[in-house]
């Protein structure tokens, strides 16, 4: 049964490592699907001080926990016993204090849920094994614990949707095998199958595909010879795919790439020649890589995926008659930068900014690329940028006003990578001046009347300021707005106004100006007195008329205070009451027998004037 997740900080770092993104592949050749994108190539790894043997049949896995490629065994006319680890630019021999026998054909996985490489069985001196064995990065432990049948060439994957290791078929002393057993870790499980299976083979090709989610199997070497069919397992169920792929096959290495997520063979055996083809599968079809350089045509060399240098390491093989001791690297151009970021409000440009790749597809980035499309107007867009080494760039020669989406690209030895697209903007440069139409002075103050500029500069406006010399008295409002008053002005004065219009690129130019003088007003004063001209009495109703001052001051009045009281020049030092300057008659209520004395005071803008003349009056 497959296991429970481990929790594991490690093990979550490595499966952040392995996280994919859905690319495709150029520079290769199929008719049995759409043409991929991405250029990849083969890179010899040369010079290096040390390296294994020329073996053949040899394990090799990249182990996620250390950061290393790790190789055991292999075959150079006898079974060897060796452990090899690759840093990615390095070979390193390793002195465990424990090992695995000498063998060749053992399969072997990086179980990521136990962060352990597992190797099992293989061909040693005696025969066919089916011993178990962990490396934790610094020496072996047999794990003894009951196992599938002593055998060879038994195809083995990590399956990380189950966290199983998933093992199928192999050669064993009753012949070849078509069974699947499952590692979790601790023991061995032969699963009971109902299902059609793959017929019995070895040297199979086998690795889980993260894109799909499922294990994929290649290949091998059947009863009737090498098989040349593609089977797929899901955790309980193995699928025939019957696409149409490499020629059969057998002893041909695979390996998982991350960086295009798509599976990768390359070499194997027909039984009759060895092959130098490389073959990509993305999940639904194979199509053949027409790689510019590539490793000799051989079979049952060693390849993986190494995670922190985005590229798969192939060593060693068999070309039909040496065994070969050659180091390879399987590169592809880098992964889309990431959080492009363009800003405009600049004149015709715009400034883009972006972070490096997460992968640069194992070869060192050589440049950035940056194209323009301008989705307002096709024709205008195709401006470009290019950069070495930093990562922003400016794209000039856009059309103001015109939408763009800018597009950036990374480079390697091997070739441009896809792109990625940054935020839609809009370059722009600051607006042409307003023209003022009409000044009306009024008293303290003017309104400026104006009409838009001619040119926005690309992007709207978004406030006018008009501006008062001398003094510099200003009003500042919103784009939709075509007048504004300017207060605080001096009567009788001259002013010349100007003023500007700003958008999200800045402020334009200042305009043409225009001039007005303010009308020479009087200064303002309080009013004169008011005048009472009768009052008159109906019952406990007493009302009072009267005309309005000789002088209101400069200024409109307001209205009138009527002040009361029971006494000559006793009247409250509040208003019995407050009335507009249309009004010129009161009516107000006293007891009888009572008289009752009033006057009143004009109200202006500046304030309130002095009493006018006093009349009395007794209520009935």
């Amino acid at each position: 049964m497959p296991r429970r997740f481990l929790t594991h900080h490690r093990f979550v770092s490595v499966c952040s490592l392995l996280a994919i993104s859905a690319l495709s592949l150029s520079g290769v050749t199929s008719s049995a699907g759409a043409a991929p994108t991405t250029t990849q190539n083969w890179s010899p790894v040369g010079s290096l001080a040390t390296a294994p043997s020329s073996r053949y049949d040899a394990s090799m896995v990249y182990d996620a926990a250390t950061n290393s490629t790790v190789l055991f065994g292999g075959y150079d006319g006898s079974s060897l016993g060796e452990t090899w680890t690759w840093n990615g630019s390095a070979w390193a021999k390793q002195s465990p204090t424990t090992s695995p026998s000498p063998r060749r054909g053992a399969s072997m996985v990086y179980d990521a849920a136990t962060q352990q490489v597992v190797l099992f069985g293989g061909t040693g001196s005696g025969g066919a094994l089916n011993d178990t064995w962990t490396w934790n990065g610094t020496t072996w432990t047999q794990q003894l614990a009951s196992a599938p049948s002593p055998r060879t060439g038994a195809a083995m994957a990590y399956d990380e949707s189950t966290h199983d290791v998933v093992l199928f078929g192999g050669r064993s002393v009753n012949g070849l095998e078509s069974d699947t057993w499952l590692w979790n870790g601790t023991s061995w499980t032969l699963l009971t199958m109902t299902t059609p299976l793959p017929a019995p083979r070895y040297q199979a090709s086998m690795v889980y595909d993260a894109a799909t989610h499922d294990v994929v199997l290649f290949g091998g070497d059947g009863s009737s010879g090498a098989v040349g069919n593609t089977w797929t397992w899901d955790g309980t169920t193995w699928t025939n795919e019957r696409a149409a792929g490499p020629p059969a096959r057998y002893g041909a290495a695979m390996i998982y790439d991350s960086t295009t997520s798509d599976v990768i063979l390359f070499g194997g055996f027909d039984g009759t020649n060895a092959s130098a083809a490389t073959w990509v599968w993305n999940g639904r079809y194979w199509t053949q890589l027409a790689s510019t350089t590539a490793p000799s045509a051989r079979y049952e060399s060693t390849m993986s995926y190494d995670a922190v240098n985005n590229n798969a390491v192939l060593f060693g093989g068999f070309d039909g008659t040496n065994a070969l001791s050659d180091t390879w690297s399987f590169v592809v151009a880098p992964s889309a930068p990431v959080k492009v970021r363009a800003t405009s409000n600049a004149n015709t440009q715009s400034v883009v900014t972006w972070i490096a790749p997460t992968s640069n597809g194992g070869s060192a980035l050589t440049g950035y690329s940056l194209v323009a499309k301008d989705l307002t107007v096709a024709r205008r867009g195709g401006q470009t940028c290019t950069t070495t080494g930093l990562t922003t760039c400016t794209v000039a020669g856009l059309t103001n006003g015109d939408q763009y989406v800018i597009t950036v690209s990374a480079t390697n030895a091997v070739g441009t990578g896809n792109g990625a697209s940054s935020n839609v903007v809009r370059p722009a440069t600051a607006p042409g001046a307003p023209t003022i139409t009409k000044l009306v002075p009024g008293s303290d103050q003017a309104t400026v009347y104006w009409t838009t500029p001619a040119s926005t500069g690309g992007t709207p406006v978004a406030s006018y300021r008009v501006t008062a010399a001398p003094g510099g008295a200003f009003c500042h409002v919103p784009r939709s707005m075509t007048s504004c008053r300017i207060p605080g002005l001096t009567n009788g004065d001259g002013y010349i106004f100007t003023m500007t219009a700003t958008n999200a690129a800045g402020t334009g130019p200042i305009s043409a100006s225009a001039a007005v003088v303010l009308p020479n007003v009087r200064p303002r004063t309080l009013p004169s007195a008011p005048i009472i001209t009768s009052t008159s009495v109906v019952g406990n109703a007493i009302t009072v008329r009267w005309r309005v001052p000789v002088s209101n001051g400069g200024v409109r009045l307001n209205g009138y205070n009527i002040y009361v009281g029971s006494v000559s020049g006793g009247e409250s030092v509040r208003p019995l009451a407050s009335v507009p300057f249309t009004r010129f008659s009161f009516t107000f209520f006293a007891s009888v027998g009572h008289r009752e004395y009033v006057y009143l005071r004009a109200v202006n803008v500046v304030g309130t004037g002095p009493h006018s003349n006093q009349f009395g009056a007794t209520a009935r």
